[in-house]
């Protein structure tokens, strides 16, 4: 894999960042900024994040806002050591649906927009999850239950309207409830 100058110091400028998100270089055009962005992810030297309202992202699109990390390996196999502390606001893509013996949903796959939508702070009721899925009820329950076996964080409360609403829990959201 060769990187070009521009790239690498995009990718050196992130490894300096505390959260590792590659910025999108101002003034680029759409087209380029795609085409940047599938380079980038196609050389596995940035991962697809779902990123929070205040970090710099790429585009926008089922999930929310998307940005791209600079993993731990890139770093590693580019020499880009990094001051920031590692720890990560957002949620991995592809490490959205990881528990502690799961797999992770590739990317762009139904399971991963499950976990996307079960992460938003107003969670994911199941006629929502069928919609976005074109699932039947039974098969996105199955889906729900494939996620605790994987040991995720999935609650079950009822919203106002007396519906059920999933939503899945990291350790800095269970604090703030």
């Amino acid at each position: 894999m060769t990187i070009d100058e521009p790239h690498h110091a995009l990718l050196q400028a992130a490894a300096q960042t505390r959260n590792r998100l590659i910025v999108r270089p101002a003034g680029l055009n759409s087209r380029a900024a795609k085409l940047l962005f599938a380079r980038l992810c196609k050389t596995a030297s940035a991962a697809e994040v779902v990123v929070c309202e205040d970090e710099p992202y790429w585009h926008n699109d089922e999930r929310g806002r998307i940005g791209l990390r600079l993993p731990p390996t890139s770093r590693k196999r580019l020499g880009l050591d990094g001051d920031g502390d590692g720890s990560d606001a957002s949620k991995l893509v592809t490490d959205a649906g990881l528990g502690q013996g799961g797999i992770a949903p590739r990317s762009g796959t139904k399971r991963a927009l499950i976990v996307a939508m079960l992460r938003r702070d107003q969670g994911a009721t199941l006629v929502e999850l069928m919609a976005a899925t074109g699932w039947l009820a039974h098969s996105t329950r199955a889906a729900l239950t494939g996620l605790r076996k994987r040991e995720l964080p999935l609650t079950k409360a009822r919203d106002a309207d007396d519906r059920t609403v999933y939503r899945l829990i990291d350790d800095v959201t269970a604090k703030a409830r």
